[in-house]
């Protein structure tokens, strides 16, 4: 009875620490939330080219779906210093959003101009963003003639609806936010030729927090908040007519999506349960010896 008895006080312990795991690892499936995902220019699956329907990734982000609107639009891998306008790389900046973050590095480019337009679509897989996760991406664009912009959007399922934007329009001074409360409205951080690191973080199903932190140490990071009203499915950059020349060019790269985080209290409950289960067995092995 008391081999019986360890055996089966030692098989409930581990049925007990396997449930504990899957809970924890499955919190994201339960609640279907976007796959954990990296990805970036330098990956050897873009060393020929960035194409339609490309992808290093098995899980994690869908297939690349490139679209050029107009005669004069494309899609390339190249330096992100092309946009530089002949200005000197600030202190501290290897070479703008290259991956490798070198001088032979490259990133995604596009191109627009004479009223074309290029536009740069990616969906999530596994589900939409999850509370607690971030979406972050590389943002580097070059000279944009008034009246056009580069943009990035966090669109709803259907692709078509543009839940949070944030870019630059020619002609203004600052960076802009777009969302369910505000439109276009000043980020506060001024322009700069060698980009930007942005950070999307949804904070609950309708509230989101925004880094934005510029690889210029000498223009101020800022984090922004708001409200968003549906489920974010995936992004999408836009070069619209920003113009010609390779100074223009609009750049993007190191796209990731980070993992759900796990709630304190859950941690302390499946920690607090596992204890509990470990001192009764430890109490039951006592009183049988």
């Amino acid at each position: 009875q008391q081999v019986h008895g360890k055996k089966l006080g030692v098989s409930k312990l581990l049925a007990l620490s396997a449930l504990a795991t899957v809970a924890i690892a499955g919190i994201g499936q339960t609640t279907r939330a976007a796959l954990v995902a990296s990805d970036n220019a330098g990956n050897s699956t873009y060393s020929s080219g960035w194409s339609n329907g490309s992808n290093s990734l098995n899980s994690g982000f869908g297939s690349w779906s490139l679209t050029a609107t107009g005669p004069n639009a494309g899609f390339f891998i190249g330096s992100s210093t092309d946009n530089d306008n002949g200005n000197l790389l600030p202190a501290g900046d290897a070479a703008d959003i290259n991956t490798p973050d070198n001088s032979t590095g490259n990133a995604w480019g596009m191109y627009a101009n004479s009223g074309s337009l290029a536009t740069a679509t990616r969906d999530f897989t596994g589900g939409d963003l999850g509370v607690g996760q971030s979406f972050s991406l590389a943002f580097d664009n070059g000279n944009i003639q008034t009246g056009s912009s580069d943009t990035l959007s966090l669109l709803d399922s259907s692709g078509s609806t543009t839940l949070f934007q944030f870019g630059f329009a020619g002609g203004m001074s600052d960076y802009f936010c777009t969302d369910a409360g505000s439109t276009a409205a000043d980020t506060g951080v001024g322009f700069t030729y060698f980009g930007l690191d942005t950070v999307f973080t949804l904070t609950t199903a309708s509230t989101y927090s925004f880094t934005i932190t510029p690889i210029d140490t000498a223009i101020s990071a800022k984090t922004i908040t708001g409200t968003i009203n549906d489920s974010i499915a995936g992004f999408q950059a836009v070069d619209d007519n920003a113009g010609s020349g390779s100074g223009s060019n609009f750049y993007i790269n190191s796209v990731a999506v980070s993992a759900v985080p796990i709630p304190a209290t859950l941690g302390l409950v499946l920690a607090g349960g596992l204890g509990l289960a470990v001192m009764r067995l430890n109490n039951r092995r006592r009183l049988k010896a």
